[in-house]
């Protein structure tokens, strides 16, 4: 294994994570997707992005094993691919560097920083019940 497979690894197990609860790739791809944004905004290197995106969680969900198995997370796979070598253009999320589920708890740091600064995060897309922010 290289440095770039262990980056993608990090980046498929934290997308998959936190979307594939909600069942679709689309819910997976959009999480890579604030991932990739963050690294084209200048948050670090994909790694760096990757192993901070934990820290930059705005809804804490309760603990959940993702069927590694099911079709839609086999399709995300090998839709990572092309995300992280910008072969997908197409960004679902609509810059987006921030997202929450607004049905579950969100972090203190995410409204005062995201929520309460609403003209320098405005919401910019909305992927089942996930609302994304830039």
């Amino acid at each position: 294994m290289n440095l770039d497979t262990f980056t993608r690894a990090k980046i498929a197990e934290f997308a998959i994570e936190q979307g594939a609860r909600y069942g679709g790739v689309n819910n997976m791809l959009a999480v890579a997707q604030v991932l990739r944004n963050r690294v084209f905004q200048g948050w670090g290197d994909w790694l760096e992005v990757a192993q901070s995106a934990p820290a930059k969680c705005a809804t804490r969900y309760p603990p959940d094993i993702p069927n590694m198995r099911s079709g839609n997370v086999r399709v995300f796979l090998n839709r990572l691919d092309e995300l992280y070598t910008s072969e997908i253009t197409e960004d679902l999320t609509g810059g987006a560097l921030f997202y929450i589920d607004p049905a579950f708890p969100i972090e203190a740091w995410f409204k005062k920083e995201v929520l309460n600064c609403a003209d320098d995060h405005p919401r910019t897309a909305h992927i089942g019940p996930v609302w994304f922010f830039k």
